[in-house]
């Protein structure tokens, strides 16, 4: 008996609603693409429970035809291909007539539409992809979208689905985003959750800097813009500098002719390319924006259109870096001086950046040798090493029974604060900051909040959620710095964690990473051997992330080496 079957149109059609529905956000994600479509200058989203109850996004963009109305939501239903060959030379963000046909498919929806040409709008009602009714409505412009009752007909389906609070979330996240295509557009979007309406996201229209202040929390100056034209490709770029970066990638955007892109490949290139310029310091906050002709760029590779492929990636990759020269205005050196010489080299940033724009000699007596050592006892045993010296202003060298020891200093240092961190974080006592202070997190970080919250006020924290992802910080353990302990919370925050003892290690590990000797730092003498002495006495091998101290060399190797043996 065979055992290959045609599937039925019913479960054919619920497969393809899946690979384009996948929860509310989906949903809002296609309707606003079909404003965007409309030329709306105006959009308004509501939600109820997340989405999951009900969506509703009304546009006053040029409407839908009554005729157009009747068809739009059965599949491959479109106004945007005629023929084979617009497949390659998409300029609309819907295309396929997929979008309205899958949402019609898990859910009840109405549309109620004014084309401009018309005096009079019309409604149609589907539920899970059979029509109700047509039937003329009042309604004085756009058009108006309600989804009811997301996936009650695929119950597994539903059952995926996150709290409301979540799915509203990753809601904001998709608007933020797609708000970024056309930041002059005006957009309102509530919530009603447990019969209390909130308001979670107002734009009157702006700019795009204007626009990612608004979003992201950040002053506008942290901003840079340049504008590349390099045919076939145009290059805009509006990035923070390496003075404000992030632990993740969350407020980086990638648009394509306006459409926003979460391309792995497309991520890849960007990344590697702003590797060194921000270097280990994190990832920059703003948007890449690449222009293409139309017939260079494939965007019909993902159900969802969030991939695109392009026809020429060495040409885009060479504007992309061009752009970045000229956003920094210069590339990123490495500045060595000795004995009147200065040398230059390049160089990708590490852990923090050190100002290398005053005189070697004012800035190490500035820096260093006023600053008191960290955690420095007054009784060392008589050493059983010989100090060689410091190589590169960076590894120590270090003779003891006939080899020879290479030790990393920033790694170290970061190693003997993280133990002398966590001897005396349990001593340490909770107190209320005079000023409390503003902490910002992404909407992912939001739904993952109140559990976070807990295990922090655990460990001495104390923090209380305002609204639009700003959370006050109110009490911090006395061990900690409140300067200091801003930027680290805010990064664990974006993290996941689930484990008390895991949190308050990685805090402590952070925070010691933060206070340690940097690469190029002046260490005195007496420093020095502090380190030494705490490697030794107490068999230190790696620092809190697992990284070498250090690395040695026997006598033996040395003289195989060097043919004296």
């Amino acid at each position: 008996m065979p055992k290959i079957q045609i599937l039925p149109e019913e479960i054919r059609s619920k497969i393809a609603a899946g690979e384009i529905v996948e929860r509310p956000a989906s949903v809002v994600k296609e309707l606003i693409e079909n404003a965007f479509d409309a030329k709306a200058s105006f959009i308004k989203i509501s939600l109820k429970d997340g989405g999951i109850k009900e969506i509703s996004v009304y546009d006053d963009g040029e409407g839908i035809e009554p005729e157009d109305l009747k068809i739009c939501y059965k599949h491959f239903a479109t106004s945007k291909i005629k023929t084979l060959s617009d497949i390659f030379k998409i300029v609309t963000f819907g295309f396929r007539g997929e979008a309205l046909a899958s949402i019609s498919q898990v859910s009840k929806m109405t549309i109620t539409s004014k084309h401009i040409h018309y005096d009079s709008a019309y409604e149609i009602r589907i539920e899970f992809g059979k029509e109700v009714y047509f039937k003329p409505a009042n309604l004085n412009k756009g058009t108006l979208v309600k989804v009811e009752n997301l996936f009650s007909n695929l119950p597994a389906r539903k059952a995926f689905l996150k709290t409301p609070r979540t799915e509203t979330f990753k809601i904001m996240e998709i608007i933020k985003g797609l708000s970024l295509c056309f930041p002059e557009i005006r957009y309102e979007v509530k919530s009603l959750e447990e019969n209390k309406e909130n308001t979670l996201f107002f734009w009157e229209g702006g700019n795009e800097r204007e626009l990612l202040s608004y979003t992201i929390g950040l002053q506008i100056n942290y901003f840079k813009d340049v504008f590349l034209d390099s045919p076939p490709y145009s290059i805009f770029l509006l990035l923070t500098d390496t003075s404000k970066t992030f632990s993740h990638t969350k407020y980086l955007y990638f648009f394509v002719n306006k459409r926003w892109i979460k391309d792995e490949k497309l991520t890849k290139m960007i990344l590697n390319l702003l590797k060194p310029y921000y270097g280990n310091l994190g990832f920059p906050a703003g948007l890449i924006s690449i222009k293409a002709p139309y017939h260079l760029v494939d965007v019909n590779v993902h159900p969802a259109k969030w991939e695109v492929r392009f026809k020429d990636e060495k040409a885009l990759f060479f504007s992309l870096n061009k752009a970045l020269e000229e956003l920094f205005d210069k590339k990123i050196f490495y500045y060595e001086y000795k004995k009147g010489k200065l040398k230059i080299f390049n160089q990708i940033k590490e852990d923090l950046p050190l100002d290398y724009t005053k005189e070697p000699s004012s800035f190490y007596l500035e820096n260093y040798l006023e600053k008191k050592p960290l955690f420095i006892s007054t009784n060392f045993k008589k050493p059983s090493y010989r100090y060689l010296g410091t190589f590169l202003e960076n590894y120590i060298l270090v003779e003891k029974n006939e080899e020879l020891y290479i030790i990393d200093q920033h790694a170290l240092s970061e190693r003997v604060i993280f133990e002398d961190l966590k001897k005396n974080f349990s001593k340490s006592l909770s107190q209320n900051l005079l000023i409390p202070v503003l902490l910002r997190i992404t909407d992912s970080a939001l739904s993952e909040f109140e559990e976070k919250k807990k295990l922090l006020n655990s460990i001495g924290f104390e923090l209380k959620l305002l609204k639009n992802n700003e959370i006050i910080l109110k009490k911090i353990p006395s061990i900690f710095k409140v300067e200091d302990i801003k930027d680290i919370l805010e990064k664990i925050l974006e993290e996941p964690f689930s484990d008390v003892e895991k949190l308050e290690l990685e805090v402590l590990k952070r925070y010691a990473c933060l206070l340690a000797r940097k690469k190029g730092d002046l260490l005195s003498e007496r420093e020095i051997n502090f380190l030494i002495e705490k490697l030794f006495s107490e068999n230190l091998q790696t620092c809190p992330h697992g990284r070498p101290l250090y690395m040695k060399i026997s006598l033996k190797e040395i003289e195989t080496k060097l043919r004296r043996k």
